[in-house]
């Protein structure tokens, strides 16, 4: 299994931005010096109050000059966003300068005011997503082409630079609503799920990707990236009592926040269901908080449950864990857990 550690580029409340961007740093560079696979990105806008990074590929590019063997993820790049013919050219430049250590993680978010601060109508974030990802496609794999689409049209364009990996950077599609599992099945790219989906309805959700997949006649081994929240410590009970205040925090800024700019009912319901109900459940439930053994205990029962391969973890869920716990949690991670899966 593939350990990614998840990363928003938190503001803590009272710390500065370039504060901000520089203890989000320092915990990466522990990552790549604790053999942590891979770091994975965020892209958040408009948010003063949680987080700086609203431009994932560049700091990827900074990630790439600090680090020599971790790989850099997107965890996600807004795709309805930004021009897809651009994001292509700056995600192969960032494939290039990390030689090949990019993975190219891509969704819709589903948060409405992203879109409402970008003037891009919500309503058409999957139209624009599917043909955002075919045009970069495209672009990494033709020399030169043209496209004609309903956002997109582009003539006789060459992409340059190409990227370091052949054909491409693999690429990673965010899922959570139940239709866009098959979608994605079919043109066979891996995924990332989420822990605030309930196991049972991931399970209905992953088969139906297995099976359009496979209909398609994509037969090599489906990737599976399970995104979960992530505390480590010496014994359960704190393993439980450092990260609450954070995590507590962050429930309640979804019920709070987040509710109102959700672009599903779905989703909404999610946020309300974990403000709803006992923290401890919760954790218990749905967060790897615990004593190494507990985490590792949780991630084979995931493993078996779900088949996941990889798994991509929130250690400062929240942002608001102290910086010295956070890399006690990686160490303690790197050193009990992830040995167990390799």
């Amino acid at each position: 299994m593939r350990f990614g550690m998840f990363t928003d580029f938190h503001i803590r409340p009272g710390a500065s931005q370039p504060e901000a961007f520089s203890e989000s740093f320092r915990q990466v560079d522990a990552a790549e010096s604790m053999g942590v696979d891979s770091v994975w990105l965020a892209e958040h806008h408009f948010s003063p109050d949680r987080s700086v990074l609203a431009s994932p590929l560049v700091i990827a590019s900074s990630i790439a000059t600090r680090t020599q063997r971790l790989r850099i993820g997107l965890a996600v790049q807004v795709l309805p966003l930004a021009s897809p013919l651009r994001i292509a050219e700056e995600a192969s430049t960032v494939d290039q300068i990390s030689h090949g250590r990019l993975d190219f993680g891509v969704g819709r978010s589903g948060l409405t005011k992203y879109y409402q601060g970008y003037n891009v109508p919500y309503e058409e974030s999957r139209p624009r997503f599917m043909e955002a990802l075919d045009v970069i496609t495209t672009a990494w794999t033709k020399s030169t082409f043209s496209y004609q689409g309903d956002y997109y049209t582009y003539t006789d364009v060459t992409l340059v630079p190409q990227s370091y990996q052949s054909p491409h950077p693999p690429v990673f599609v965010a899922l959570a609503s139940a239709d866009t599992f098959p979608l994605i099945g079919k043109l066979g790219h891996p995924i990332f799920i989420s822990s605030t989906t309930q196991i049972p309805v991931l399970k209905e959700r992953l088969a139906l990707y297995r099976e359009a997949r496979i209909s398609a006649g994509h037969r090599n081994e489906a990737q599976v990236a399970l995104r979960i929240p992530c505390y480590v410590s010496e014994t359960p009970a704190e393993a439980m009592e450092e990260p609450r205040l954070s995590a507590q925090y962050f429930i309640r800024y979804a019920a709070e926040q987040l509710i109102a700019s959700a672009a599903s009912e779905e989703a909404a319901d999610r946020f309300r269901q974990a403000a709803a109900a006992p923290f401890d459940e919760i954790a218990n439930e749905r967060f790897l908080f615990g004593s190494p053994e507990q985490v590792t205990e949780k991630l084979e029962m995931y493993q078996e449950e779900l088949g996941i391969n990889a798994v991509v973890l929130e250690m400062n869920y929240g942002g608001r864990i102290p910086y010295d716990r956070v890399i006690n949690s990686i160490r303690l991670l790197s050193e009990h857990v992830i040995p167990k899966f390799k």
